[in-house]
């Protein structure tokens, strides 16, 4: 594979995409870093005491936005909006916080989203394989650079019907880019290949009403590779070569927000928002005009939408006559509305489609986060809660080890991060906490930073990087 050379006045290393890392560096190279964990595999200090004035290694002052920062050799990439409008990936010197480069998105309509927080616009975290960067916007669609912002391709996308906006966040696996769009309309998940953009599959989730999760790809005892997705009201797994849905599991809230967290084997789901009812779903009137081509007044296998609906067609014909009629539909729509809040842990095993209820080893229905991701780490899931509840649940039984209250007590947009025994979290007031990395946590330091931080930090190479509303912080230990 032919190499880029290095630009030594940029400071921007390189390394083939064989590799996917950068070279002389820990990545951190998508939303909640390596698989989406939210840990660090590194091994340098990280410190324990961090804050607006300690142990600040730079700051530097950055358009408004909620993505998360993304960590690739001596690069930390970011999107944001300018001015209000305007829509831009760019990347900053991970020594400095020097602007490296800026590209702006191409916008096809501005969508329509909630004013609060400050950059909405630009929610989706990036994702890199050390060659190409990745970026998306609602209002524009999926966009590869060069780790040297040079375009390679561009796939328009959106507006899309959401009150909250796109937020969910693309990942990069095996060469492939992976992208899901649960909204009120129009749900779908589609896998791109990362060099050309050329669509790899595309599943429609037309059963799905609006989520905000990021993929995860999960590895079964086969060695199959999976895209989880934790969608309104079920878990769904597609196989990240052909896009074909795998199993579904009953048990999440109407709206989920984390991501799954895979682990040993196991999957972890924790969704609690808003309840158990859902906000939209087609009538059987209404997907008959949008889909029957015959005319029948009904819907034959050929007219379904695809995945999870064409998959539960078999089951769901009661009658055998190849046709799904309007009592049919109802019953698949009272197996979506069927929502709960509360986490989940999942062995799942078996080749049926439905893998409720023998693949839920537990479930727990207190301290569970809305939006936040609970990491795992050392046998215990660590989780954080609206309103500042910090639970460590034992990841074999479900039994909670310690719950108590945090002094940081808003709501949680960022997800926890891990580090060198130390976890990082901060709620939407500003306020950031170091909880010692144990089962029996306790709080280390805590610091205000008088302004929001919804965006998830990230680590790489003994280096903490918090993105604030106005400023992105890089914290580290003296040298």
């Amino acid at each position: 594979m032919k190499r880029q050379m290095v630009n030594v006045v940029a400071c921007m290393a390189f390394v083939s995409l064989a590799v996917a890392r950068p070279a002389g560096g820990e990545a951190w190279p998508q939303f909640r870093g390596p698989a989406g964990a939210g840990v660090s595999p590194g091994t340098q200090p990280l410190p324990t005491d961090v804050g607006p004035n300690k142990a600040v290694r730079w700051k530097v002052a950055v358009s408004p936005g909620v993505s998360s920062p993304v960590v690739a050799g001596e690069r930390v990439f970011l999107t944001g909006v300018k001015e209000g409008k305007t829509l831009v990936t760019f990347a900053l010197s991970a020594k400095d916080g020097s602007l490296l480069w800026e590209r702006e998105a191409p916008i096809r309509k501005l969508e329509t989203t909630d004013k609060k927080p400050r950059g909405r616009l630009a929610t989706a975290t990036v994702t890199t394989d050390g060659e190409h960067v990745v970026s998306f916007f609602g209002s524009s669609g999926l966009l590869c650079y060069t780790v040297d912002g040079e375009r390679r391709w561009y796939r328009p996308m959106g507006p899309f019907e959401n009150r909250r906006g796109a937020t969910s966040s693309p990942i990069i696996h095996d060469g492939k880019v992976v992208i899901v769009q649960d909204h009120e309309v129009g749900s779908f998940v589609e896998v791109f290949d990362v060099v050309t953009g050329k669509t790899v599959w595309r599943t429609e989730r037309s059963l799905f009403n609006r989520s905000y999760g990021t993929p995860v790809v999960h590895k079964d005892a086969s060695g199959r590779e999976q895209v989880v997705l934790v969608g309104s009201g079920l878990v769904t797994s597609y196989d990240l070569r052909t896009g074909k849905l795998l199993w579904y599991v009953q048990g999440t809230s109407a709206v989920a927000n984390p991501m799954a967290v895979t682990a040993g084997g196991r999957l972890f789901v924790a969704s609690a928002n808003p309840g158990p009812k859902r906000s939209y779903q087609p009538s059987f009137s209404e997907l008959v005009a949008q889909r029957d081509a015959d005319k029948d007044g009904a819907l034959s296998a050929d007219e379904l939408p695809s995945g999870l609906f064409a998959a539960l067609f078999p089951t769901y014909d009661e009658n055998k006559d190849g046709r799904l009629g309007e009592p049919e539909y109802k019953a698949i729509q009272k197996l979506m509305g069927t929502c709960r809040n509360g986490l989940i842990a999942l062995d799942v095993k078996g080749e049926s489609l439905n893998r409720t209820p023998r693949s839920i080893a537990w479930s727990l229905t207190r301290s569970t986060p809305r939006t936040a991701t609970p990491i795992h780490h050392d046998g215990h899931l660590y989780m954080v809660k609206d309103g500042g509840v910090f639970t460590t649940v034992n990841a074999a039984t479900g039994e909670v080890v310690k719950t108590d209250r945090i002094s940081a007590k808003g709501k949680f947009f960022s997800s926890p991060v891990m580090g060198d025994g130390k976890v990082y979290v901060a709620d939407d007031r500003g306020k950031l906490l170091v909880i010692s990395a144990k089962s029996q946590w306790e709080v280390v330091s805590e610091a205000d930073f008088d302004e929001p931080i919804y965006p998830t930090p990230a680590i790489s190479d003994g280096r903490l990087y918090v993105r604030t509303e106005t400023t992105l912080y890089c914290f580290g230990v003296d040298d």
